[in-house]
């Protein structure tokens, strides 16, 4: 014969699903995630999509049009995926009234900046030539994700409104990455 359990103190008292759960958690505290690495450096599924053409590798041009949509985030005010004087001043309020910048880029003299305006900017841009064959370990003039994921990402940080002179495009525009949307 066994013995009696004994009374509970609060036998009114039960557990609803899910409760011990949240008792168990009650003195946890809670963790801070850890920043990433590098926080300019993409993910590999984000690295395919930059892939416009899908050959698996990513052109210059490809990737000044992804740092083109980057920058559009904090340019284009009324998301037309282009880039009115408004918005160039908007952006860069403590630049020269008139600086001449923005009519250098607009090469076509639409009164906007386009993709294809800003991809022949970004990939004219020393710094972005210099780093974008920094990154290119094997030379063939692309980044393949392995030779991405091995460089300096922030160095590709190059937008429309980088402080480096407008230089007038190379013909580099190509390899499918250029279009305008």
């Amino acid at each position: 014969m066994t013995a009696p359990a004994p009374p509970r103190p609060f036998p009114a008292f039960r557990l609803l699903p899910g409760a011990a759960a949240l008792l168990a958690l009650a003195g946890c505290r809670t963790l801070q995630p850890e920043p990433p690495a590098n926080p300019a450096a993409i993910d590999q599924p984000t690295f395919a999509l930059i892939d416009r053409n899908g050959d698996g590798k990513v052109s210059p041009a490809e990737m000044a049009a992804f740092k083109h949509e980057e920058g559009l985030a904090e340019v284009d005010l009324d998301g037309d995926k282009r880039v009115s004087p408004v918005e160039w001043k908007a952006a860069r309020p403590s630049a020269p009234q008139d600086d001449g910048t923005f009519a250098k880029l607009d090469l076509n003299k639409d009164g906007f900046l386009s993709e294809e305006e800003a991809v022949a900017h970004i990939t004219a841009q020393p710094a972005y030539v210099a780093a974008f064959k920094k990154m290119d370990a094997n030379g063939d003039g692309h980044l393949h994700w392995e030779e991405y994921a091995a460089g300096d990402p922030a160095s590709l940080n190059i937008t429309l409104a980088s402080r480096a002179a407008p230089v007038a495009p190379t013909g580099s525009g190509g390899e499918g990455g250029a279009a305008a949307r």
